[in-house]
């Protein structure tokens, strides 16, 4: 048998493929690789790619914030939400809101688990994902010791106490005032006149002296609400720009912003979605069919007091026209 080999040509370099002819037949002298083996080669490239945006934080040149990390780590790794949900016991939409940084539905406590969970199943380092996330997200109060900062001095400012001594004090005036007066009117005898003055007392009643109860209203501030009257997107931001939610919401949908906090609402559509606090609706968040941008939620307070006062104010003249004219003595 004669076996010819063809010349190696001069610019190739020692180690190339080789092609030998035997009988005529041209074929190489590299083996292919096994299924298998083509598979641990291409899942370790995904393993890679994975780590890689773990470690840069970036997608396709776009900065992102760990929810999207995890998300991006887990499309890279091939992995489908509903099976990471049945191995870690997770359930979907857990998972879903802990990529998408929606915490509300989450009950205090069980972030952090679920995190260390989900990112041991992503391969990630448990406590490097929870500093991060945490860290992106100010408003859990449960991760701060997981992810503390260093504190110089005293942070926590000493309340000023002057103002509540003063409301004390005011609030004493009034009650000493109105059972002076409640006393004079007692002791006062057939013929004497008394002063028509009317002494306010919290403001719960007209006057001291009022049979009906005005309209009470109630301590602190109104829970303001976004409400979805149709589809739509819907973006809540922190001051600092944490972006609490970010999508598409249903007709009926609604969500509690936080209060005095310096947060904004953006919209695609500010005519789909309105104020409302408690059965009171404030107003629509924009015009119909135009964008809004940055609209401040605690612009929002003041309006609802505004409407609160003159639905009271309404309600007590409505109550004095109906009242009976008092008799002239």
């Amino acid at each position: 048998m004669v076996q010819i080999v063809s010349p190696q040509p001069a610019n190739e370099q020692t180690g190339d493929i080789h092609r030998v002819e035997d009988n005529a037949t041209p074929r190489s002298n590299v083996t292919p690789i096994s299924s298998e083996a083509a598979r641990h080669l291409d899942a370790h490239g995904r393993r890679e790619r994975a780590d890689e945006i773990f470690r840069t934080g970036e997608y396709d040149g776009e900065t992102l914030r760990m929810g999207q990390v995890l998300r991006r780590v887990r499309e890279a790794l091939l992995l489908d939400l509903g099976e990471i949900a049945r191995a870690s016991l997770i359930r979907e939409n857990f998972l879903m809101a802990i990529e998408r940084m929606e915490l509300q539905t989450i009950a205090k406590g069980y972030l952090v688990p679920y995190l260390i969970a989900y990112s041991k199943y992503l391969g990630l380092p448990e406590q490097d994902v929870v500093q991060r996330y945490t860290r992106e997200c100010g408003a859990v109060a449960e991760v701060k010791t997981l992810a503390p900062v260093p504190k110089i001095g005293q942070l926590n400012r000493t309340k000023d106490k002057l103002p509540l001594v003063l409301a004390a004090a005011g609030l004493l005036v009034l009650l000493i005032g109105g059972g002076v007066t409640a006393a004079i009117v007692m002791n006062s005898g057939p013929g004497e006149v008394t002063s028509p003055t009317v002494v306010a007392v919290s403001g719960a009643r007209e006057s001291l002296f009022a049979d009906t109860a005005a309209p009470q209203t109630v301590a602190g501030d109104p829970p303001i609400e976004i409400v979805a009257v149709r589809q739509g997107w819907l973006e809540v931001r922190a001051a600092d720009g944490t972006i609490f939610l970010s999508r598409t919401m249903a007709a009926g949908e609604n969500y509690f912003p936080r209060l005095k906090a310096g947060w904004t609402v953006s919209a695609r559509n500010g005519g789909v979605f309105e104020w409302r606090a408690g059965d009171m609706v404030i107003g629509p968040l924009g015009p119909e069919g135009a964008q809004v941008f940055s609209i401040s939620v605690d612009d929002q307070l003041v309006k609802a007091a505004e409407l609160a006062a003159a639905a009271v104010a309404t309600a007590e003249a409505a109550e004095a026209a109906a009242a009976p004219p008092k008799a002239t003595p």
